[in-house]
């Protein structure tokens, strides 16, 4: 959900970072930050695109026209069975051999394979996510994501479990990658045309090692507010514990301005505006 938003702020987080400790501390916080938050955008790609293709193939089992054809026009898209109520259901969209520079400028190449139980907005719903030879922009994403939809809560929300198993490895190494999430609905289902105004609570905790081998561990301390017509993450808190050090990231109170307050060890903290 928007993880790039948490890549854009990461990224320029640890850089600012460089002048706040040591050296070789810097760089154990800093390469685990990156390597994180390169996770984290790449298996939310892998969302994206798998949740995008299972609606569009519902679209077209439905006989209607696609409102998600947000895919590459190099990407195919098989359905079996093709039909509107034979479950469970294998899709797989297919990139191509050769990379394929797709609709929001990132080259991809590769399979998602896609086992559902039932249409993604369904109660229920298990979607399983088996990328295969499945490359974005020249970076090998491996492991299997599952996403559970578990109907509505006491609020009356929508909300998924998330659990990703994964590496990413890029041409500097490989980078181990973990996470069990909830993902909260909590503005803009009901209006299906319209995404921009979804928002979305983010809860839970991630963990693997960078591409040196160096544990780390993330957790979600306030939930992370994501809203889908803003370019940043508007609330939450998340912790980064890596190397001994502690970075804590508080995005704000709800407000779309970008603004995030750092705390480095629980003692160092600054204010920083993400451009």
């Amino acid at each position: 959900m928007k993880a790039g938003k948490l890549f854009l702020v990461l990224a320029t987080v640890v850089t600012f970072l460089v002048a706040c400790k040591k050296e070789e501390d810097q760089n154990k916080l800093k390469r685990s930050a990156v390597d994180f938050a390169i996770g984290e955008n790449l298996f939310n790609d892998v969302f994206s695109q798998s949740s995008n293709a299972v609606i569009k193939a519902q679209d077209s089992a439905s006989g209607k026209k696609s409102m998600h054809d947000v895919l590459a026009s190099c990407a195919t898209i098989t359905i079996t069975p093709f039909d509107l109520t034979t479950f469970p259901k294998t899709i797989v969209v297919d990139f191509g051999i050769t990379n394929c520079l797709c609709n929001d400028g990132r080259y991809r190449r590769g399979k998602l394979n896609i086992v559902t139980t039932g249409w993604f907005r369904d109660s229920g719903t298990v979607v399983t996510i088996t990328p295969q030879d499945y490359y974005v922009n020249n970076n090998k994403v491996e492991g299997q994501k599952t996403i559970t939809n578990k109907g509505r809560n006491t609020a009356g929300h929508l909300n998924y479990d998330i659990v990703v198993h994964g590496t990413i490895s890029t041409s500097e190494g490989t980078i181990s990658w973990h996470c069990v999430r909830n993902h909260e609905w909590i503005e803009g289902d009901s209006t299906i045309f319209n995404p921009w105004d979804d928002v979305f609570l983010i809860r839970g905790e991630a963990w693997g090692t960078n591409i040196h081998g160096e544990d780390y561990q993330v957790v979600v301390i306030n939930p992370l507010r994501i809203a889908r017509s803003c370019r940043w993450v508007t609330a939450g808190v998340l912790r980064i514990t890596s190397g001994g050090h502690v970075l804590d990231i508080n995005y704000g109170d709800g407000n779309c301005d970008g603004t995030v307050v750092i705390t480095l060890d629980q003692t160092n903290t600054s204010t920083y505006v993400v451009p």
